[in-house]
């Protein structure tokens, strides 16, 4: 019995069609999976051990270089912060 419609195979490798880019979608999928793979390592890298103490400080030197906070409240927090690494 034949087919008029041909198999999964003829859209991959171009077949008698001649598209011949049967490559392209596993390339994509790896472009993709390769960019997903860098977001979650790149979101990663600020949620790691030890760093919240990092951005925490950054946080304090902020406040207090805008004023919010005197200087012996910024030497206090900063203390503490170094003593929770």
């Amino acid at each position: 019995m034949s087919y008029y419609w041909p198999g999964p195979e003829h859209m991959m490798w171009g077949g008698s069609w001649g598209w011949g880019f049967g490559w392209i979608f596993p390339l994509f999928m790896l472009l993709v999976i390769g960019v997903c793979v860098f977001m979650m390592v790149r979101m990663g890298t600020g949620h790691g051990h030890g760093t919240t103490g990092g951005s925490a400080l950054r946080i304090l030197g902020e406040r207090f270089a805008k004023g919010e906070i005197s200087k012996e409240e910024f030497e206090e927090k900063r203390a503490i912060l170094d003593s929770h690494r």
